[in-house]
């Protein structure tokens, strides 16, 4: 007579369940634990130059002295940019710092370890746009200076609420997937985990949505831009030849700079791509210091938006009267 048989049970993926995770015991002398700290460094200060870009916002919706829509959606971009780096910073500096690899390999694989892989690349899928709308919206400001304002509040009505219905369409297949952590290799010490999913829908993988999204949101903003800097150049002799100030030159020069630097969005989520290709050890390499990149994004954005545009200088007590055509175009 034949033994009954056994329901397979598939292996558990990762550290669960392995008794030297889950005795793990988290250490602050650590290059993870040293690397998560350097952001204290320059992004508090960050915080407050966003938060006084959108405060300038706010008085210049009450004076009318400012191009609300562009300003709207460059204050959004930036709100954005912090969301991500919250998501990010939890998904990859505190996990690969050690702080959850107890509590990781002590659970099984789970829903909630998805829902913040989900979380952080929705919101990522969602920033990479802002790049292509803002310069959009500086194209038709200056391709049709008379209406511009109120075809790019039309655009920025209908905009924002498809940059977060858009995301969905790159992470509907993680939705009845489950996380599990994983040790990382490379340059991270024992203890250092990363979150990663399987039974996702079709079988599906992020890293073909990562490519896809990262290239046509590089490439459209890349042509944009391209446009914008042609466009600067000839309105830099109509500037001259018309008698408009050079402040509103400045403020021109301005936006162009700071469109530009968003861009800087594209390159950590291009050497993700470049090191998951060439697989190894470089990977891992290159996920310790994505991050950073994401910063960059996140820090020169708003810095040179702050210290460029003439709209947060200091006033002088000087009167000078401005056509109403110089309000502030931005």
């Amino acid at each position: 007579m034949s033994a009954p048989a056994v329901p397979y049970t598939p292996p558990v993926p990762g550290i669960h369940g392995n008794e030297s995770y889950i005795n793990f015991e988290f250490s602050f002398f650590t290059l993870p634990m040293f690397l998560l700290t350097l952001p204290l460094l320059y992004v508090p200060i960050t915080i407050i130059i966003i938060l006084r870009i959108f405060v300038k916002l706010l008085y210049g919706m009450r004076d009318k002295n400012v191009n609300v829509p562009l300003f709207s959606a460059i204050s959004i971009a930036y709100f954005v940019s912090i969301l991500f780096f919250i998501l990010d910073f939890v998904f990859v500096r505190l996990f690969t710092a050690g702080v959850f690899t107890s509590w990781c390999a002590s659970v099984e694989p789970n829903h909630y370890l998805i829902v913040l892989y989900t979380a952080t690349y929705y919101v990522n899928y969602a920033s990479m746009v802002f790049p292509f709308l803002v310069s959009t919206m500086r194209l038709i400001l200056i391709a049709y200076p008379q209406n511009q304002m109120k075809i790019n509040r039309t655009l920025l009505r209908i905009a924002i609420p498809m940059i977060f219905i858009y995301p969905i369409f790159s992470t509907f297949f993680m939705f009845p997937a489950v996380g599990y952590c994983s040790q990382a290799r490379g340059p991270f010490p024992f203890g250092s985990v990363l979150v990663g999913f399987q039974n996702s829908l079709f079988g599906l993988k992020n890293s073909y949505f990562l490519v896809a999204n990262n290239m046509l949101w590089m490439a459209a903003s890349l042509i944009n831009n391209s446009i914008l800097l042609i466009k600067l150049a000839r309105l830099k002799s109509s500037f001259c030849h018309n008698g408009r100030s050079k402040k509103s030159y400045k403020a021109e020069v301005s936006l162009t700079f700071t469109t530009f630097s968003m861009i800087f969005s594209y390159v950590s989520s291009s050497l993700v791509v470049i090191s998951y290709q060439l697989g190894g050890d470089s990977t891992y390499y290159v996920i310790m210091f994505r991050p950073f990149g994401n910063d960059l994004d996140m820090c020169i954005c708003p810095w040179v938006f702050y210290l460029t545009h003439p709209i947060f200088r200091r006033k002088t007590n000087n009167v000078i009267h401005v056509n109403q055509n110089e309000k502030l175009q931005s």
